[in-house]
């Protein structure tokens, strides 16, 4: 995506719009439920390498097969993998008539391990385990398939607990590409590791404007996307 000076601009200042805006919205007294938590986390394992309106419409043909409710989480049945690949990969004749989802095989084994892991230890217990919000996206990271540091990220801001976390998704890693705070090296990010040293440069540039990292990455993302969309 290459983007002229005066289109770097808009960006810019649509991302500082933006921040103000997060800021002013914030709200962290949602109530936490193990319901709330799992479908968070489907809709963060579901978000992986396909795009947003893709993984919203799989979530609601999750939560509407009733394959969110706690009789398919709180033990493991074989039949879960088989339903959740019959909602991702299935034709409706109403709506969504022509929608599939990229990767139903894999997701379907992704939820169905990760149903695995929650079941032996909630969701609530795990992300209680820990105050410090890097702890406990490594140890989701660790245990969980299908959540990695980005997916895991994601999470813990949507549910609430911390704006201290980088999303370090494609769109994100692109404009601070064309801003050189990253470089090429900086741009892999498939390791915890690696993500948690690229995630250090990014905190410090969000810091330099004022804000957390988890305003400006989502005010990237909504900008870069829209971009995207215009084809800017």
């Amino acid at each position: 995506m290459r983007v002229g000076i005066d289109n770097l601009i808009h960006l810019e200042n649509s991302i500082r719009v933006l921040c103000k805006i997060i800021k002013q919205n914030e709200q962290f007294n949602n109530p936490l439920s193990e319901y709330t938590l799992r479908r968070e986390l489907v809709a963060c394992i579901l978000g992986s390498q396909v795009r947003y309106e893709m993984a919203s419409t799989a979530l609601r043909r999750i939560e509407r097969a009733g394959l969110l409710k706690d009789k398919w989480w709180s033990v493991s049945e074989e039949l879960f993998e088989t339903m959740i690949f019959k909602e991702l990969s299935r034709s409706d004749l109403v709506t969504d008539s022509n929608w599939c989802y990229r990767f139903p095989k894999k997701r379907a084994r992704q939820l169905a391990k990760a149903r695995d892991a929650i079941a032996e230890k909630s969701l609530i217990e795990r992300v209680l385990s820990y105050n410090e919000p890097k702890k406990i996206r490594r140890q989701l990271v660790s245990e969980i398939t299908g959540i990695g540091p980005k997916q895991a990220s994601m999470f813990i801001r949507n549910i609430g607990i911390s704006y201290d976390l980088a999303i370090l998704d494609t769109h994100v890693l692109q404009y601070l590409s064309i801003k050189k705070v990253l470089d090429q090296e900086q741009m892999r990010v498939s390791t915890i590791s690696a993500y948690e040293k690229t995630e250090s440069v990014v905190i410090k540039y969000a810091d330099s404007l004022g804000y957390p990292i988890g305003y400006l990455d989502w005010a990237i993302w909504a900008t870069m996307r829209a971009a995207r969309e215009l084809s800017l």
